[in-house]
């Protein structure tokens, strides 16, 4: 039994060490919660307004690229051959597919690998493409990688033995003026979310368009454990409480001429 227990204890101390009470993870072990993005912390906060360098050399401002729209902020990197792909060309098929195309808000996707270049974004773009008119592509430097990734929370490390990007898979919703709405996880969004989501970044603006929109935000509430929209209480107990009323109404309605005819 003290041999088992030995082993495991040097097992455990061969994946890591404490410095200074840090645990420090050696070479090729990663405890992927270290990736969680503490969406209290940055919801409400605006991103910083970067260069970003777009497919014809030139430099905008990101703040101009959004353009007073809704935007949707996706950092990949361009050489990716896991998530970052699928993360794009899922968003790309439901828009192209939904009532999303006809909706006035862009789609800003940036790389935060410092050593992508032109080339690479421009051979994704023709590989993945052909993108609607939301779609914006660009390239980050060093020192605005950093400030955008951190105005996020979005952390990445690279792995040597797997030559890859371990990062997180999450759409950014912000707002016309650049604050941080909305977080939703995954590759593979809903319509119904992004929906919602675009109208929580819309930031009160009413128009024709997005009328619809804004009765499903009034109905659905964030589930942040699931990254999904789901039917508020509110509604539920309000459609309850209202059916029973109506019930109630209409029995009285009925016992009233029962009443009447037997008299």
């Amino acid at each position: 039994m003290r041999g088992v227990l030995l082993f495991l204890f040097l097992a455990g101390m061969s994946f890591a060490t404490v410095v200074g009470g840090a645990q420090v993870f050696k070479k090729d072990f990663f405890d992927p919660s270290l990736l969680k993005i503490d969406e209290g912390k940055y919801l409400g906060s605006f991103v910083p307004n970067v260069d970003v360098t777009l497919p014809d050399g030139s430099v905008k401002k990101l703040y101009d690229l959004m353009n007073g729209r809704p935007t949707i902020l996706l950092l990949s990197y361009y050489t990716c051959e896991g998530s970052c792909p699928l993360r794009i060309d899922n968003l790309s098929k439901l828009i192209k597919n939904s009532s999303l195309k006809n909706r006035d808000f862009k789609v800003l996707v940036l790389s935060f690998d410092k050593e992508d270049t032109l080339e690479d974004l421009k051979s994704f773009v023709s590989a993945h493409g052909p993108f609607t008119d939301h779609w914006v592509f660009g390239l980050l430097r060093g020192e605005d990688i950093d400030a955008l990734t951190k105005s996020v929370g979005f952390k990445f490390f690279y792995s040597e033995r797997d030559k890859t990007f371990v990062h997180p898979n999450v759409y950014i919703f912000l707002s016309p003026e650049g604050r941080i709405t909305r977080y939703l996880f995954g590759i593979s969004p809903e319509e119904k979310d992004v929906r919602i989501a675009l109208t929580e970044a819309d930031s009160g603006k009413v128009s024709f368009s997005s009328l619809v929109d804004l009765a499903l935000l009034v109905c659905y509430t964030y589930d942040p454990s699931r990254s999904t929209f789901v039917v508020s209480p509110t509604v539920i107990f309000g459609g309850i409480g209202f059916a029973l009323f109506g019930s109630v109404a209409l029995f009285a309605l009925i016992s009233g001429r029962l009443v009447r005819r037997e008299v």
